[in-house]
Order: C-alpha cells, then structure tokens, then sequence
C-alpha cells in the first residue's frame, strides 16, 4: 500500500472519529422551535415531498422508523452530508442542507416542528368531509 492511499485512510477514519464525537453535542441539543421550524418547513419546500404534516407527501416522515429522524444529530448529519445531493435541474431526490443553507439553530427548528407530526390519520368520522364524501361515493348510482 503506497503513503498515499495510507494518508487518505488515515483521513478518513479521523473523520469518523469526529462525527462521533459530534453526534451526541448535536444529539443533546434538541431544543428547537417548532413554531419557526413549521415556517422554515414551508419556506424550504419540505412539504413539496413529505406533505404538509410528513404524512401525505411522497416520503412519508412519521411512522416510517427512520434512523434519519430518530435523533437530532443523525438528521443534522443526513442533512449536511449530502453533498453529492445538489442538482442542478429538479430532481426527485432530496437536495443538500448545508450551514450556509440552514443554520444549525434552523435546523433544529425544523426537527422539532417534525417531531410535532402524528403518526396516524385520523379515523373518517373525526373527519366529517371526508366521510361525506365516501358516504357519497357508497350510495348507489341514478337516484
């Protein structure tokens, strides 16, 4: 193995080591604003995948059991490691959040506000529209 490819492994490693030691800063730290984050959430467009309550958009954000959203820091670090994630034309996948993007306090808001969703629907009769529609729809046709 030439030195270079040792430097390059010896790099590496000492990034992991300290986006290890990061996480739980990052991880303790949870004390967002979720009325901001709702902002931030709409003024980003998250809601243009992930709906405007994480659960009726195109990437559902609630009930899923992702690890991108267990804890702050892994959300602050999906957020901010993708650099490879900047098209330049629109695309289907998630673009890149860095600092100068977000803020980490930004970030954090916007955790919090995701934390806020519910994991379930709620149930067609707390729904009065929505059951009047499907009573409609029930009904048989040509009365």
């Amino acid at each position: 193995m030439n030195t270079n490819c040792i430097g390059i492994i010896r790099a590496f490693w000492t990034l992991c080591g300290a986006m290890a030691l990061a996480v739980p800063v990052l991880a303790a730290d949870t004390a967002g604003d979720a009325a901001r984050g709702k902002q931030l959430y709409h003024d980003h467009g998250c809601y243009g995948c992930h709906g405007f309550n994480g659960n009726t958009g195109a990437r559902d954000l609630v009930a899923t059991g992702s690890p991108l959203i267990s804890d702050l820091g892994t959300f602050t670090m999906f957020l901010r490691l993708r650099a490879d994630q900047a098209p330049l034309l629109p695309s289907t996948r998630m673009p890149n959040y860095p600092a100068s993007a977000l803020s980490d306090a930004q970030v954090r808001d916007i955790y919090a506000f995701i934390r806020t969703f519910k994991p379930d629907a709620p149930a067609v009769k707390d729904a009065p529209t929505l059951k009047a529609i499907l009573d409609s729809a029930a009904r048989p046709k040509g009365r």
